[in-house]
């Protein structure tokens, strides 16, 4: 309890510094307002998956959307999948560095407050690990982000619905086809959901596995499904959903 309180009052006390550049950070924030307003910011993006969209155009889904509809109702990512953004997001999932995911999640729930135009989800669903895995890597990010979207107006955290049942190999480098099939049957709902969820996980690409935790919530009674995340990823034009 005396090294928590500590850590608490140094936040607190000590002065914010840019974690990308090492200047003065804004309040309550690890980055300073030339780097904040340089982030690759997802502007206008498409309603459906988030893939970014030219000016003008985010309230129009994407093609890709229309001819295979996603297997949720909407999708929000609040940045581009690039630098620094990726780095940042590697370093919290393959470094452990968990300050990131307060710095993300913190940047995650700014632009979803400033954006939202619909009634708020009645849940937040991290996307699970496999247990083997959450063993291994200690910590499971899409959870380290989602505590820090609850102080938006109503949402909880339920991480106690959904369940990874199935190892699966990394989905890196496998095409959408390959990682849905490597995602068939991986998740399990226990209980019925609310109505209305969200999703939460760090980078949106093929949303391979936001498809099959979808499908799962879906089966299980769960009517409108949306997907958070903190990037997106330019998804590759051979590729389908």
């Amino acid at each position: 309890m005396v090294d928590r309180a500590r850590r608490l009052a140094a936040q607190w006390l000590l002065p914010w510094r840019c974690t990308l550049c090492g200047a003065a950070g804004l309040p309550g924030l690890d980055l300073c307002a030339a780097c904040h307003a340089d982030l690759p910011w997802n502007v206008s993006a498409c309603p459906g998956c988030a893939q970014p969209m030219p000016p003008g155009a985010a309230d129009w889904r994407c093609g890709r959307c229309l001819a295979h509809p996603p297997a949720w109702d909407g999708a929000f990512s609040a940045l581009r999948y690039a630098l620094p953004v990726d780095a940042l997001i590697q370093q919290l999932k393959f470094q452990g560095r968990l300050a990131r995911a307060r710095l993300l999640g913190d940047l995650m729930a700014t632009a979803l407050a400033a954006s939202r135009r619909t009634p708020w989800p009645e849940a937040l669903i991290p996307v699970p690990l496999h247990p083997a895995r959450l063993r291994a890597r200690g910590f499971n990010q899409a959870r380290e982000l989602a505590l820090h979207l609850t102080p938006l107006p109503g949402l909880r955290l339920r991480d106690d619905l959904a369940r990874r049942t199935r190892a699966t190999p990394p989905q890196v480098g496998l095409t959408a086809a390959a990682r849905a099939r490597n995602l068939r049957g991986a998740f399990a709902v226990d209980g019925a959901p609310p109505d209305h969820v969200a999703l939460i996980d760090d980078v949106l690409t093929t949303g391979g596995t936001l498809t099959a935790l979808s499908l799962a919530l879906r089966a299980a009674g769960a009517s409108r499904i949306e997907v958070w995340t903190v990037a997106r990823s330019a998804p590759d034009p051979q590729e389908t959903r």
